[in-house]
């Protein structure tokens, strides 16, 4: 299942190579490249699952944009400069049935571009060939924080340390 499911994925990645190949990659990236949104975000949703609250979300310099959720599901798509600091972004989730999941959002970057706002929505795609949608369904509102680059810091434990296996105990093991 997971092999079809990175198949799938791949095959949605190379179309969209092969799809987007005739826009100039550079001069995206000039036009992308100073804006505020560019870079990784923790993303919270409103309505959201407490369980799975946070996704990540990476949007890059050519309008390229994956998310990753809680629930283990990826999403592929692309993102453009709404403002000086705002932007819409699109993302395609494929399940492991033949429908998808459209989440469409718009966003406004603080000023001090270490978070930002928004709304989004969900469109359920029942059957790629034309079999029907849901519509867009919300809105909810959404917020991230800006990942920030960390060195190491001090260790408390080394790795050996903390993934040693424990040791047995008297009470542990089993009479003869």
């Amino acid at each position: 299942m997971i092999r079809r499911t990175i198949t799938l994925l791949l095959a949605v990645v190379m179309l969209g190579t092969l799809v987007g190949g005739g826009r100039s990659a550079v001069a995206e990236e000039t036009e992308f490249a100073n804006h505020p949104a560019i870079g990784s975000w923790m993303v919270a949703s409103d309505p959201g699952d407490a369980e799975y609250a946070s996704r990540l979300i990476t949007l890059s310099a050519d309008s390229s944009a994956f998310f990753v959720s809680g629930y283990a599901t990826t999403g592929v798509g692309t993102w453009e400069p709404a403002g000086d600091t705002s932007a819409n972004l699109t993302f395609t989730v494929v399940g492991h049935g033949p429908g998808s999941i459209v989440i469409r959002a718009s966003i406004d970057v603080a000023p001090d571009g270490q978070s930002f706002t928004g709304t989004f929505t969900n469109e359920f795609v029942f059957d790629p060939a034309g079999g029907g949608t849901s519509g867009e369904i919300g809105p909810g509102s959404i917020e991230g924080t800006r990942f920030a680059a960390e060195a190491p810091g001090t260790p408390v434990a080394s790795f050996e340390e903390f993934f040693a296996a424990p040791s047995a105990t008297p009470e542990a093991t089993p009479a003869p």
